[in-house]
């Protein structure tokens, strides 16, 4: 008890010093919490993405052996996929839907445009209507059945705010999109019409937008207008439940190579068992880099505790000196200025600690997704704190416990 006192009043007389070696403590804790709480937000995110995926659905796509995906011969006429495939393989068995994508959007996705009435513009999303989408309006109406083969429009609330004062007075309005004039029948209501991106496998998963909606027909029509889109990239697929969705796959893989004999190259399928290799390699990571950045920064503060310690032990050998020729032990020497350091130690990790929390809560609000502390990385910080203290106020300690009585009373 006598020994703790003896350090917290050695420690009192020297604030600025103390300050300063807390500082590089509580630095080094700050970074380590804050680096594995992001690393374990960035984890989780991921697994939500691959959990809110449907493990009905999955994408088939085509590595070529050339980079072209075509035979020398025939690359003029032969292509991976084309739209004539997508009929014949509705039929395999336990195919639900199989849809195409075209220059990297999904057909049933959305396709950009600026759109424009009387000399103003602005830009839209314009997606397909589906059958059991259930749509809020301001104005306007809901389509119907003869608007099937109608050129029409439902606009967002953004799009025709940014064209009319007024939305309303968009109504019964044509509206240019790229080329293509669209009547506009009703407006909607942005706040409750908001759903997410992504799609498949991947994607923005959290990202909300709002599109404006067209007939099925009139935005297959101006898909085609864009000379990338009749390009099919890739195949998504949902299978029927009680379908393996991998069976199902490698089943339209074998057909598509059928129908496609001189292609040069390989049709393929995401397989399960790499995004499960890709997660752990992920987790793997994120902890081997936590542990390096816990070394460095406790390496780095452990310095300038050790630096503080030697500083101290200069200046008091006098101290040091007349302890020893009184009696005290070269152990009791030692054991308080190891305490000293410890007790830096402990208190910049506490401080650290806390300062660590507070800025997760507030990094958390600008990288799009939950820091999220754990209890490892507390336990990570308490270890690190101590064999800090431990292992860098050991070397003045010890150096203060092996100084001679006589020449530290005369120095």
């Amino acid at each position: 008890m006598g020994l703790l006192k003896n350090s917290l009043a050695n420690l009192k007389g020297h604030k600025l010093r103390v300050f300063v070696a807390l500082l590089w403590i509580i630095i080094g804790i700050t970074s380590v919490i804050l680096v594995s709480s992001i690393g374990n937000g960035f984890q989780k995110e991921i697994k939500k993405s691959v959990n809110n995926a449907n493990p009905n659905k999955t994408t088939i796509s085509f590595e070529s052996a050339d980079n072209t995906g075509l035979t020398d011969d025939m690359s003029i006429f032969l292509k991976p996929f084309n739209a004539k495939d997508l009929e014949e393989l509705s039929f395999v068995e336990g195919v639900e839907r199989i849809a195409p994508t075209r220059d990297g959007f999904n057909l049933d996705s959305t396709y950009s445009s600026q759109a424009s009435f009387d000399k103003k513009t602005t830009y839209v999303e314009v997606g397909p209507v589906k059958k059991d989408s259930k749509i809020n309006l301001i104005c306007g109406r809901d389509f119907s059945l003869d608007d099937e083969k109608r050129k029409v429009i439902i606009l967002t609330q953004q799009s025709a705010s940014e064209v009319f004062e007024n939305p309303e007075d968009a109504l019964g309005h044509g509206i240019n999109v790229n080329g293509t004039i669209f009547e506009i029948i009703g407006v909607l209501d942005d706040s409750s019409n908001q759903q997410q991106a992504g799609g498949f496998l991947g994607g923005y998963q959290d990202m909300q937008f709002v599109t404006s909606l067209i007939p099925k027909k009139a935005f297959d029509s101006l898909m085609s207008q864009n000379s990338y889109s009749n390009e099919i990239y890739q195949l998504d697929l949902v299978c029927s439940k009680g379908y393996n969705v991998n069976e199902v796959a490698n089943n339209i893989i074998a057909k598509l190579y059928e129908m496609h004999p001189g292609i040069n190259g390989s049709y393929t399928t995401p397989d399960p068992t790499e995004q499960t290799a890709y997660l752990e390699s992920i987790n793997s990571n994120v902890n081997k880099y936590v542990s390096i950045i816990t070394v460095v920064a406790m390496f780095v503060g452990g310095i300038g505790v050790m630096n503080i310690m030697y500083v101290s032990v200069m200046e008091r050998q006098r101290e040091i000196g007349i302890r020893r020729a009184i009696g005290a032990k070269p152990r009791s020497i030692l054991f308080q200025f190891l305490v000293e350091a410890v007790f830096i130690t402990v208190c910049g990790g506490i401080l650290g600690t806390i300062v660590g929390f507070i800025a997760t809560n507030y990094v958390s609000k600008y990288i799009g997704f939950e820091a999220i502390p754990s209890l490892n990385s507390l336990l990570y910080a308490i270890l690190a704190t101590i064999l800090t203290g431990v292992v860098f106020g050991l070397i003045p300690a010890f150096k203060a416990s092996k100084l001679d009585p006589i020449k530290a009373i005369y120095k």
